[in-house]
């Protein structure tokens, strides 16, 4: 799911991919995203592959941060 964004810092809107809240194997979450590129999870606070994914689930607010 894309959704519609707007900055600041920019003119126009933009699309951006659904954040995701990845599950790891050991059971943590974490808010992450995905490549399309290459199919990897990264996680959101360091940009780093997130390796034992097993599952995420979109997460969407109206709250920017």
């Amino acid at each position: 799911m894309s959704v519609s964004a707007t900055s600041p810092n920019l003119s126009a809107p933009f699309q951006i991919e659904a954040g995701l809240i990845v599950f790891t194997r050991d059971g943590h979450a974490q808010f992450g995203w995905r490549d399309l590129a290459t199919g990897l999870f990264h996680s959101e606070a360091d940009g780093n592959a997130i390796l034992d994914a097993v599952a995420a689930i979109e997460f969407d607010s109206d709250i920017t941060h």
